[in-house]
């Protein structure tokens, strides 16, 4: 043993000096400076093959083996490699690349060849006992069910060191990040030696890694730190350079580590005299990455994290081009929070989501208060006993399949201020001739300098418009104009509610004319006129106030809803129409009239036009003195 490493020595020492007599003239390409000081000429260059199999066709699918395919080519590339990439290849194919590759670009002998797998491995037991390391193309059958098929597609270790023999070029390694085992290659352990004249000799090292029966994760442990490793972790010794049995001991080191002893990469040298005492040389240098990394902590730590305006799901630390990109964060039973975010060249983006539960309530940016309706069924429409006139009107079994939040007032002078500020909107009030409000006779009219800045109608020096009183004179579609403005802001769901969610709220479990039972005192409600028709309710009512409170000045429904009596009609979401003879479930009304339905009643209405089921209507385009209008807001289940 003895006499065969003093012969491996002066073999190597007598490589070394020829290759010093043949590269003597040589001023161009990679060199390196040893400790020593001593100057050796490297490379003229990079070339790697990197092949990434995921997509099988009877094998397990592994789904990050594109993306880290693509990962790694574009990292060789940062570094001024040449590279030939191959995706998801049958076994003619992968043949062909391995063949092409060799002939084309691994014959120059002053050249550093770089070989990546990932995929799928196999080893194979032999009559022997002999262990054979298979890699694994897309169209390849598993070798139990197909032993013969198995062997004529996949690709041995032994084809694989065919492949290396006809390599002209001096410097060779090769990385499976797959797990197999073999007896081709010789496995040794890596050893830390500082660049020398003995370095720049041939050599053909491979990494792989795992071993036999350590299945290696598809998110990738390896790739992970042989990338972090190239970078300049990987640089043991300090010197600027990054040699293979360096990577062979840095991964060995890291990746055992970090999956907790459950991957061991293997190390060595493809068994060839001639080939064995050099060793692979990377240069360090700063590499700035072409793309950023998203990191996205949430609470509750198993909230769902989407990325919508991209096909590739997130995980931690997914790897995005500079640009801007609409993170989603959800889970059951919470609100959904939806932000577009920018990535730079570089950037390792942090953020952190907290979800609001879906309880009783929540508040909005514009201090809107929501409180939750919970699904169920009601009777809608009026009864004989409240309304005659019964035409279109009839009661009938509604069935509401969905919960939502409904705002507990009225929309508010001071949040319809905010959008009309952030957007510079003008209201059809304001472009189309004024709204229309009552007149000191009781007659309507349009009154050009009305708007919902300043109604008039009712405003004195005396009762000023505060921005705490709800908005008037804005039509349905300035209404519509306000939602699509506050959904791109809070990038929730917001609508006006149908007619059947405004009715069922209102009732709030209630069968009687109003919430508050068969009368509606001037101290639950702000209307106008006396009591209801059909019954004595001269008893409460105690004041006209002739003009509208601001929100949630009286009292609130059981279901903490203020202002569902009076105050300002409401706009619906539905066109106005007769309602169904039969039982409906989560009705939306027709698809076209001339009217949209309000409902509500307002400050100088009768009580009558205050009910529950009161029905309303205007025509969309119409602003009116005595309209306003609430939201409801859908929740992501």
């Amino acid at each position: 043993m003895k006499n065969l490493i003093i012969s491996f020595s002066l073999l190597c020492l007598i490589a070394a000096l020829i290759f010093t007599f043949q590269t003597f003239a040589v001023t161009q390409g990679i060199s390196v400076v040893s400790q020593s000081g001593q100057s050796f000429y490297l490379y003229k260059d990079y070339h790697s093959l990197v092949i990434g199999v995921g997509n099988y066709d009877k094998w397990p699918n592994l789904p990050n083996a594109g993306k880290d395919t693509r990962e790694v080519s574009r990292f060789f590339k940062r570094i001024g490699f040449h590279v030939t990439l191959v995706t998801d290849p049958t076994s003619q194919e992968l043949k062909n690349s391995f063949n092409t590759f060799v002939q084309k670009s691994c014959q120059e002998t002053d050249r550093g060849i770089v070989i990546y797998y990932t995929g799928n491995g196999e080893t194979q037991t032999l009559v022997d006992g002999t262990k054979l390391g298979w890699i694994i193309p897309r169209n390849c059958p598993l070798l139990r069910q197909d032993p013969q098929e198995f062997t004529r597609m996949a690709i041995s270790t032994k084809t694989i060191e065919g492949y290396v023999s006809q390599i002209r070029s001096r410097h060779v390694i090769i990385f499976f990040d797959t797990s197999f085992s073999g007896e081709t290659f010789s496995i040794e352990p890596p050893m830390l030696e500082t660049i020398g004249k003995y370095s720049v000799l041939p050599v053909r090292q491979y990494i792989i890694a795992g071993g036999e029966n350590e299945p290696v994760p598809d998110k990738s442990v390896f790739k992970r730190f042989l990338l972090k490793g190239l970078q300049g972790d990987a640089d043991v010794i300090k010197d600027s350079y990054i040699t293979g049995s360096e990577l062979g001991v840095y991964l060995s080191k890291q990746v055992v580590r970090n999956t907790r002893g459950r991957q061991h990469p293997q190390y060595g040298k493809i068994g060839c005299p001639d080939a064995e005492c050099g060793d692979f040389i990377f240069k360090v240098e700063e590499i700035i990455p072409d793309t950023g990394r998203l990191f996205v902590r949430t609470d509750p730590k198993d909230a769902r994290v989407r990325i919508l305006n991209i096909r590739p799901r997130f995980q931690q630390g997914i790897e995005l081009a500079p640009g801007k990109y609409h993170v989603e964060v959800s889970k059951a039973g919470y609100i959904t929070e939806k932000e577009w975010i920018k990535i730079e060249l570089g950037e390792e983006k942090r953020m952190t989501v907290h979800l609001r539960k879906l309880g009783d309530t929540f508040v909005n940016s514009l201090g809107m208060k929501f409180v939750f309706i919970r699904p169920g069924d009601f009777i809608m429409g009026s009864p004989q006993e409240e309304d005659y006139a019964l035409a279109g009107k009839k009661e009938h079994r509604v069935i509401l399949e969905k919960g939502y939040f409904m705002q507990t007032t009225e929309v508010t002078v001071g949040q319809f201020r905010r959008f009309v500020k952030a957007t510079g909107y003008n209201t059809e009030g304001e472009t189309t001739g004024g709204c229309w409000v009552r007149s000191k006779t009781g007659a309507w009219k349009k009154d050009k300098a009305s708007t919902w800045k300043n109604p008039k109608s009712w405003v004195t020096a005396q009762f000023p418009q505060t921005d705490a009183h709800p908005v008037t004179c804005v039509s349905w579609k300035d209404a519509q104009a306000f939602i699509r403005w506050l959904n791109r802001k809070e990038e929730m769901t917001y609508e006006l509610p149908t007619e059947a969610e405004w009715e069922y709220a209102c009732r709030a479990g209630t069968t009687t004319p109003f919430a508050f039972g068969n009368c509606l005192s001037t101290d639950q409600a702000n209307y106008g006129g006396t009591g209801p028709y059909f019954s004595d309710c001269s008893h409460v009512y105690r004041i006209n106030r002739k003009r509208p409170l601001p929100v949630a000045s009286l009292a609130s429904n059981p279901w903490g809803l203020f202002d569902m009596h009076g105050n300002v009609a409401e706009w619906c979401r539905d066109w106005l129409g007769a309602y169904p003879q039969e039982p409906v479930t989560n009705p939306k009304g027709p698809s076209s009239s001339a009217d949209k339905v309000i409902r509500g009643g307002h400050w100088f209405t009768e009580a009558d036009g205050c009910r529950s089921a009161k029905r309303g209507s205007f025509p969309p385009g119409s602003a009116s003195d005595v309209i306003g209008f609430r939201l409801v807001m859908r929740p992501l289940h």
